[in-house]
């Protein structure tokens, strides 16, 4: 018996079979292995998770919103407690030349004053003005430069009595606007803007920051243990005398000290450099500060601070604060000298004003081509006369040297 179910025959009687007809199939294309071996072709998966994705970037970008409306709300908030003072009849001198202010445009001016006050209603009106530095933001390289203007310096004041006096008295005569215009008056200015810290705010701010490290000489010592003594009674704010000398680490009370430090070397001159190197070190300080420092330095200095500038002025610079290059300091005038004249007392005299102030245009808005004003002449013969004392610059020679030890970001 055939192991075949089937004979031979009868698959040729299946092929020849007429009542079905099948169509040749087309002939198909070598398929191509993939290297895996693998010769399916693979289908691109449609992505199940696009919706969970954009769900995922919407909510992360409501958060980050949040955020930021929340720090925005909060600044507001605390930049609110700060004593506004909208600054009217500030005015430059008429006969300052268009080059001169188109120059300055270019610049962002701000006056800083240190009062010699501890109550903040006094820091707007009769307050000396301990310290005076005027800061020029440089707005297309945003390079920061300042200069203190001695507070001893002999100037004509703004106010109806014209006098010659120490450009402090011009902030215990009329605030922040006669002391801005004295100083757009004698150096052909047109500062608008300003921002007034009591010695209080210093100390706190810098007690945020987590204190400062300055270096001390031994000469100094005894006059900073003299102003810690001071600033304990006056404040309120307890700390410890310093007897090291050499790079030591100073809270608020011990540097705010240290910057009042008048009576060694020359005064006046070496004092407002103090007050430019604490400044500096508080800067470089605050640029790496993380956002918890930063908030506790404001909100430790918002209740003593006075200032023209309006929410989003403020708002506008600290958005930029980071990117600001402190360049270097100095000390106006560049050339003095420091008699006693009486009644008038100690003073810090330009011999020479109107040069000084083509030097400090130079530096502060490096313009080369600034002639000064009729009115800053007046008063430069004037001072001359009234003195006796004479100190001419020789503009094609002089040059201004930074402070020793001051902070430069490149």
């Amino acid at each position: 018996m055939s192991d075949n179910i089937f004979s031979d025959e009868d698959f040729d009687d299946y092929n020849d079979t007429d009542d079905v007809h099948y169509e040749k199939s087309p002939a198909r294309e070598p398929v191509r292995r993939s290297a895996s071996g693998n010769g399916r072709k693979k289908r691109k998966k449609k992505s199940r998770n696009k919706p969970w994705i954009i769900a995922l970037i919407v909510e992360v970008l409501v958060i980050i919103l949040g955020v930021v409306l929340f720090v925005n709300a909060y600044i507001n908030s605390a930049l609110g407690k700060m004593h506004y003072e909208k600054l009217e009849g500030v005015k430059a001198n008429d006969d300052l030349s268009e080059e001169t202010v188109k120059k300055m445009t270019g610049y962002t001016t701000i006056a800083l004053f240190g009062v010699d006050s501890r109550d903040i209603d006094m820091v707007e009106n009769g307050a000396r003005s301990d310290a005076i530095i005027i800061v020029s933001i440089n707005n297309d390289t945003q390079e920061v430069k300042m200069s203190s203007v001695y507070r001893d310096t002999y100037l004509e004041l703004a106010n109806d009595s014209q006098s010659y006096e120490k450009v402090t008295h011009a902030y215990a005569y009329g605030g922040a606007k006669e002391a801005i215009n004295t100083l757009n008056k004698n150096l052909d200015l047109n500062i608008t803007a300003y921002v007034t810290v009591n010695f209080k705010a210093l100390t706190e701010a810098i007690d945020a920051l987590g204190g400062l490290d300055i270096e001390l000489k031994s000469s100094e010592l005894d006059k900073l243990n003299q102003c810690i003594d001071e600033q304990q009674r006056v404040n309120g704010i307890q700390s410890s005398y310093v007897y090291e000398t050499g790079v030591v680490h100073l809270d608020g009370v011990q540097a705010t000290a240290y910057a009042r430090i008048r009576s060694t070397d020359q005064g006046d001159i070496t004092r407002a450099w103090r007050q430019r190197k604490v400044i500096s070190l508080m800067i470089e300080k605050a640029k790496s500060a993380g956002i918890s420092k930063l908030n506790d330095c404001l909100n430790a200095v918002v209740d003593d601070i006075s200032s023209s500038l309006t929410k989003k002025e403020i708002m506008d610079l600290a958005t930029n604060c980071f990117n600001y290059k402190l360049k270097s300091s100095t000390g106006f005038p560049f050339t003095w000298s420091t008699p006693t004249l009486g009644s008038k007392g100690s003073l810090v005299v330009a011999g020479d004003l109107e040069n000084n102030v083509v030097v400090l245009h130079r530096y502060l808005f490096n313009d080369y081509d600034y002639v000064p004003s009729q009115t800053v002449k007046n008063i430069s013969a004037n001072i001359i006369n009234d003195t006796g004392y004479y100190n001419q610059i020789d503009l094609d020679t002089f040059t201004v040297e930074d402070d020793p030890d001051s902070i430069v970001n490149e």
